[in-house]
């Protein structure tokens, strides 16, 4: 097919497109008591021809809402209603496209880690049931390997960039369809107007489906509705109406997470925010941030370790993140050491840097709102839509009654429905009431309402009747200078019990005893007398700076078997 010939199908029917994003406004979210997801993205107020998902990279490359809204026409009804698609890509503008376009066609959203091994992917596409894979020439092979042994037929797209006329695509796409062809018109279900599609996609139906991050067994799926993305972004959307400035994004977090998915892939569409996108983290964060004007950015603990390295070795200067007022960081906990050693180096207020908390299973549950001398540790109150409290039943009370520490509960519209095909993980998940369990263990501030985080449930460590938090341990031990990471985990069974320390040196002199002298001057010695310190060269750590427990565990059971 010729150049020409091309743009006149890809772009021959912008008299349509025009009128989609005006139906869309006209009929939106007032209108719509109940929107789904491509609704609610689509109906924002503003310049519907204003540049909102740009490239980092090549800023000249971008979308309009009203093309994003062209584009997702064209490819809407692409897949078989009801079916599970799973996009695995890398960033990109056109990430958000496929993903409202699998939605607006009555379809399931899934998305997986490009890195994955085929094993990994082989158990995502399995457990997700999804029947169509999105992915590039690049990761084509791992995708091919993922597929044998999967029973039910998968059909793969390759990924092309439909913004240019498809050249010499044939050749390389290895004889599988691809984005461009899907953009060909045929057959009745094309250029269904969109408002007339979006119609059938019904609030209550199955949206995305999640990976869980796999820290303590392999990942299961949660499922959320078109009514709980809208609920989160919503919230999102209130926490962004107070700022005093026009918000410029950038971001490199993976799309396929559920932490950036409403910032990267919604909200941005939403309330008309031009949004810059980088494949991944590399040297040149914060070149862009500097560039852009960049007032606004999502992270994880390690990206911030990785900007305080680079202006620590002068390969960033410390003035390029001045134009930041917001950078929200979650994924992992940030250290207050990580924290205090970032804003100096930057020379940022304490404000400018907040963490969420949250979760796949429920998104974003509470963000920190911290003032210049707040140094209490809170990761902020619940937002909007959502109920927090502490599990009465197996709580500790500490002074007086006054505090009960105990496993969190959290309730509100932004929770999934369950885990996919896993009705017995679902059950225990979800306490009487349609509380859901977090896993972590913590307390609530009655007078302010502001929610401290304490250890993990699965996480305590039980000596001799004792009950030992891991994240003291690691908080103690990181205080011990030259230690660079550390990460505390319950080893053995009922008497045997104890904690296995793992440090990763930042010197080569440190050794276990003066490891255990320095834990003896802040903790009691029923937490450290039965503690083995082990070093290692590096701590698993999902991407977003979770540490991999399970891994480890495993490392050291096959070490010890060899012994």
């Amino acid at each position: 097919m010729g150049i020409v010939a091309f743009l006149r199908i890809l772009w021959g029917y912008c008299s349509f497109g025009r009128e989609s994003v005006v139906e869309l406004r006209q009929s939106s979210c007032n209108h719509h008591r109940d929107p789904n997801i491509v609704q609610w993205a689509l109906s924002g107020d503003y310049d519907a021809d204003q540049a909102i998902l740009i490239d980092a990279s090549e800023p000249n490359r971008s979308l309009s809402k009203r093309q994003v809204t062209e584009l997702v026409t064209r490819l809407a009804g692409s897949f078989q209603p009801g079916s599970a698609v799973c996009l695995h890509l890398t960033n990109s503008i056109l990430y958000p496209v496929l993903v409202l376009s699998v939605l607006a066609g009555e379809c399931k959203w899934t998305g997986t880690n490009p890195s994955y091994t085929s094993a990994e992917l082989r158990h995502h596409l399995d457990v997700s049931g999804a029947r169509y894979v999105i992915t590039s020439v690049e990761h084509l092979d791992t995708v091919k390997a993922a597929i044998q042994g999967i029973e039910r037929d998968i059909k793969i797209t390759l990924f092309s960039d439909i913004l240019q006329p498809d050249v010499d695509l044939k050749r390389k796409s290895c004889g599988y369809s691809t984005l461009h062809e899907l953009m060909i018109p045929s057959g009745s279900n094309f250029l269904i107007p969109l408002e007339t599609r979006l119609q059938n996609v019904h609030a209550g139906t199955i949206a995305t489906l999640m990976s869980t991050s796999g820290t303590t067994g392999l990942p299961k799926m949660a499922q959320r509705t078109h009514r709980a993305l809208v609920a989160e972004s919503m919230s999102d959307e209130r926490y962004d109406s107070t700022k005093l400035y026009t918000v410029r994004g950038l971001f490199c977090t993976p799309m396929f997470h559920a932490y950036s998915f409403p910032k990267m892939v919604i909200n941005p569409l939403r309330q008309g925010q031009p949004t810059y996108y980088m494949t991944r983290f590399d040297e040149n964060f914060a070149l862009k941030i500097s560039q852009y004007q960049i007032t606004d950015t999502i992270t994880v603990p390690p990206i911030l370790s990785r900007l305080v390295e680079q202006a620590k070795k002068q390969i960033i200067s410390r003035e390029s993140l001045r134009s930041l007022h917001s950078i929200v960081c979650a994924g992992a906990p940030m250290t207050d050491k990580l924290r205090t050693e970032f804003l100096e180096l930057f020379n940022l207020p304490t404000s400018s840097l907040v963490q969420d908390w949250g979760m796949t299973e429920c998104g974003c549950i509470s963000r920190e709102s911290r003032s210049e001398n707040d140094t209490s540790g809170s990761v902020g109150g619940a937002v909007g839509g959502y109920q927090v409290k502490v599990d009465t039943e197996q709580a500790i009370q500490l002074g007086d009654g006054i505090l009960v520490v105990g496993e969190l509960l959290v309730k509100g519209p932004q929770l999934m429905t369950g885990y996919q095909g896993n009705a017995a993980s679902t059950a225990q998940a979800f306490a009487a009431g349609g509380w859901y369990r977090t896993g972590d263990v913590g307390y609530i501030d009655n007078a302010t309402g502001n929610i401290y985080l304490v250890d993990r449930v699965k996480d305590i460590i039980k000596t001799n009747g004792w009950q030992i938090s891991p994240a003291e341990l690691e908080a103690t031990v990181l205080r011990f200078p030259g230690v660079a990471d550390a990460c505390a985990l319950s080893m053995g069974h009922s008497l045997d019990e104890h904690p296995e320390i793992f440090v990763v040196k930042g010197r080569d002199d440190i050794t276990e005893r003066q490891i255990k002298e320095h834990m003896r001057v802040y903790l009691s010695r029923y937490k450290i007398e039965s503690c083995t310190v082990r070093f290692v060269d590096i701590l698993p750590r999902a991407p977003s700076g979770k540490v991999l427990r399970r891994i480890l565990r495993t490392q050291l059971l096959e070490e010890v078997a060899h012994i």
